[in-house]
């Protein structure tokens, strides 16, 4: 019982600290906005387009510790092993299911297929049926094309 509250502590834990994190993200932005209007008395579309560089943006403080924030989402996020070994695994399948409907496109559903008739050419239907697939459905048409043991 402790462990299971333990956990959902944990939970709120990381979505108060992320809420806190985006706040300050954000209200650091929309005053150093602010500061930047007043020091360089931009009051209009006008005065803004003669400003001829860039406004928004966080205070340098701030950037700095953006910057190591993206750094550490990238090395243990974003490229972590099993996010890319999901990634991968997930390009592999869409692959698989787009050159089996490619090579044999009479597996797709007729109404599908039927799109080739406005002019859309096969790839271009393959690509958008499998894109507006959820994960699931990508999982089990994979799986009823290429599990012997799985009904079609």
């Amino acid at each position: 019982m402790r462990e299971r509250h333990r956990g959902a502590n944990q939970r709120i834990w990381r979505y108060q600290a992320i809420r806190l994190i985006i706040d300050r993200f954000v209200t650091d932005l929309i005053e150093t906005v602010e500061q930047r209007l007043a020091s360089e008395r931009i009051r209009s579309v006008e005065d803004l387009r003669a400003y001829g560089r860039p406004l928004v943006g966080h205070s340098e403080a701030l950037e700095a510790q953006r910057l190591e924030l993206k750094r550490f989402l990238m090395d243990n996020l974003y490229r972590h092993y099993r996010v890319m070994r999901m990634a991968e695994k997930a390009r592999r399948i869409m692959g698989e299911l787009f050159a089996s409907y490619l090579s044999e496109p009479r597996q797709l559903p007729p109404h599908i297929l039927a799109r080739q008739a406005t002019g859309d050419t096969l790839p271009r239907v393959i690509a958008d049926y499998i894109a507006g697939m959820t994960d699931r459905y990508v999982l089990e048409e994979h799986a009823k094309l290429f599990d012997p043991f799985e009904k079609g």
